[in-house]
């Protein structure tokens, strides 16, 4: 009789530990970064979309609106925006609240396109710099009053050290704000566990946990949970808008931008389509709170 494959997707399905795979994930944006600005937009994260007449350039900027409401940020912030990508969101964070806005990345190319957007932008108080989600070493205990990380976790070797280090680098009372990509199951088989392998080393995801991991994981790092949803619904076309827009673009130019690895990532996108319109992928936002104890 054949095994059915059988993958927990609370424990990293890929990468033999957290120091190498944070070098691959470096890799991977030094590689696609400048590639991927263009293509799928400055802020390369989730549109938020409730009506559907949103472009996704709108509908990104309305994702991070949407966060800073739900999570109450306000004016006088100091941020730590973890895995900041491209540096879009702090920027807007370090603009419109006004906050103190420190991002961190593991890519060098990233920390030069954001600290060169931020120049450009006149936001004196947005600092990017390279460091690990993984230990900070560059961060302070106690520094900032939010911890924001959108769209990042899921390229984190180990979710719960992330979590520690979070709660570590907080004000007693400081939030942590976390969007994150999660599987629907805590265990998935057979054809389902295939196409989750092959989702998470498309996308150098080492694994995909569920909400409920992530809301029992926070709690246990010593936060106190205020708030956790699924926006699946409202994220999902992100997509079916990205795959439509890439289809546009001949292969030999996606290879020419962001080269194998841009292409492979590239090739992905459907994949991710298809989880997210069966309900295999969700789209999970928490709002937490260290205890002013901790």
């Amino acid at each position: 009789m054949k095994r059915i494959r059988r993958i927990p997707t609370d424990i990293p399905v890929f990468g033999r530990d957290a120091r190498r795979t944070a070098a691959r994930v470096g890799k991977f944006w030094d590689a696609i970064s400048s590639a991927w600005r263009r293509e799928w937009g400055p802020h390369i994260h989730h549109g938020y979309y409730e009506d559907g007449r949103e472009d996704p350039a709108e509908a990104q900027e309305k994702l991070v609106s949407k966060l800073m409401d739900w999570a109450g940020l306000q004016p006088g912030e100091s941020v730590l925006d973890v895995g900041c990508g491209l540096g879009e969101t702090a920027i807007r964070l370090a603009s419109s609240l006004p906050a103190a806005v420190t991002g961190i990345t593991l890519s060098r190319r990233q920390v030069e396109i954001a600290r060169a957007k931020a120049h450009a932008a006149g936001a004196a108080n947005a600092a990017f710099r390279v460091d690990d989600a993984l230990s900070m070493a560059t961060v302070d205990s106690g520094g900032f009053s939010v911890v924001w990380s959108l769209e990042s976790c899921e390229q984190f070797f180990d979710k719960r050290l992330f979590l520690h280090h979070a709660h570590r680098v907080l004000k007693p009372r400081g939030k942590l704000v976390l969007a994150t990509w999660c599987s629907s199951e805590d265990v998935v088989e057979g054809a389902a566990a295939r196409e989750y392998e092959k989702l998470c080393r498309g996308f150098d995801l080492p694994h995909m946990p569920t909400l409920g991991f992530y809301s029992s994981a926070i709690a246990k790092a010593g936060f106190r949970l205020l708030r956790a949803e699924d926006w699946s619904a409202r994220t999902a076309p992100t997509w079916t808008h990205g795959l439509r827009k890439i289809r546009q673009i001949p292969w030999m130019v996606l290879l020419a931008k962001g080269g194998l690895t841009g292409l492979r990532f590239a090739g992905q996108l459907k994949r991710m389509e298809d989880g997210t319109r069966s309900g295999r992928v969700r789209y999970g936002v928490f709002l937490a709170e260290k205890e002013s104890s901790g």
